[in-house]
C-alpha cells in the first residue's frame, strides 16, 4: 500500500516559490500605494498655491495707491536672508471731496465730500495722494489723518463733512480720498517655508517684521500655506514694481512648493494693483 504525500524538497520549494509571490505582490501593492500618496501631495501642493495666489490677488486687488512695501528685495542694499515680508493697507471705501482741504497742519479741520459707498467712523484714517510707501506709514508726511468725527449730509444728494485731526500738505490733483481698512496695515510674511498673515498691529514707519515668536507689535501671524521652499536669498517670494506713466503697480509672486522631500514646483504670478492716488 503506497502513500502519497510531500518530499521535504517539495515543501522547501513550495514555501519558496510563496515567498516570492507574497514579496513581490508586497511590493507592487506597495509601489501603487506610494504613487497614490504623492500624487495626492503634488495635488495638495498645487491646491495650496493656487488658494494662495487667489487670496493674496484678491486681497491686494484693495489695496491702497502706493501702501505696497516690501521688507527686502535683494538688490545690493536689501538682501532678503531667512525672511521676508508684504505689507500693504488695504481701503474699505474712496470718493471724492469738494472744498479745499484743510491746510493747517497744527490744527483739525474739514473735509467736505460725496456720499461714500461706505461711510468711515471716528477714528478711521483718510488718505490723500500718496506718491510713496512713505505717504501711508509715515505721519510726519502729512498725507494721512485720522478721523475725528463724520457728519452725514441730510439726503444723498448733499455731501457729508468728515473732521480730520489735522490739516494736509498737498491737494489731490483728482480730488480723490481713501478711507483706510480701520484694522490698519496688512503684512503676508514667508517664514521656516510657511507662509503667514498678519492684521491689526498698526502704522510703523519702518516696516516691521516678525519675532523670532511669530509676531508683529504682539499680534500673531496666522498660517495659510506651508510647503515654501524658496531660497529667499536667491529667489524671493515677492516682487514689486511702483506705477508708470503706462502701467499700474504689479505685484509679482515666485512660489517654489516643495513636496515628497524631493520635488518642487513653481509658481509665477503677477498682481495688478488698478488704485491710483
Amino acid at each position: 500500500m503506497k502513500r502519497s504525500g510531500f518530499t521535504l524538497v517539495e515543501l522547501i520549494l513550495v514555501i519558496v516559490i510563496l515567498g516570492i509571490v507574497s514579496v513581490g505582490t508586497v511590493q507592487y501593492l506597495s509601489f501603487g500605494a506610494q504613487i497614490y500618496a504623492q500624487a495626492t501631495e503634488r495635488d495638495e501642493v498645487v491646491s495650496q498655491a493656487r488658494f494662495l495666489q487667489t487670496r493674496l490677488s484678491k486681497e491686494l486687488r484693495h489695496a491702497a495707491p502706493n501702501s505696497v512695501r516690501l521688507s527686502c528685495d535683494n538688490s545690493t542694499s536689501n538682501p532678503c536672508s531667512v525672511v521676508q515680508c508684504l505689507e500693504f493697507t488695504p481701503f474699505k471705501s474712496s470718493t471724492v471731496y469738494t472744498n479745499n482741504l484743510p491746510s493747517d497742519l497744527a490744527a483739525s479741520g474739514d473735509v467736505t465730500v460725496v456720499d461714500a459707498l461706505v461711510d468711515p467712523v471716528i477714528n478711521d484714517w483718510v488718505s490723500i495722494y500718496a506718491l510713496s510707501a512713505a505717504d501711508v506709514y509715515q505721519l510726519t508726511n502729512n498725507k494721512r489723518r485720522q478721523i475725528m468725527s463724520v457728519t452725514q449730509g441730510i439726503n444723498t444728494t448733499e455731501p457729508d463733512v468728515w473732521q480730520v485731526d489735522k490739516g494736509f500738505s498737498v491737494d489731490s490733483p483728482s480730488k480723490r480720498i481713501y478711507v483706510l481698512n480701520s484694522a490698519g496695515p496688512v503684512s503676508f510674511c514667508v517664514k521656516e517655508n510657511t507662509l503667514y498673515r498678519f492684521e491689526g498691529y498698526g502704522f510703523f514707519d519702518s516696516q516691521p517684521t516678525p519675532t523670532l515668536l511669530n509676531q508683529i507689535n504682539g499680534v500673531s501671524g496666522v498660517a495659510i500655506g506651508q510647503f515654501v521652499q524658496n531660497a529667499l536669498n536667491i529667489t524671493e517670494v515677492f516682487r514689486y514694481q511702483s506705477a508708470s506713466l503706462t502701467r499700474n503697480s504689479v505685484v509679482n509672486i515666485q512660489l517654489e512648493m516643495g513636496f515628497n522631500n524631493t520635488e518642487s514646483v513653481a509658481f509665477n504670478h503677477e498682481i495688478h494693483l488698478p488704485n491710483v492716488p
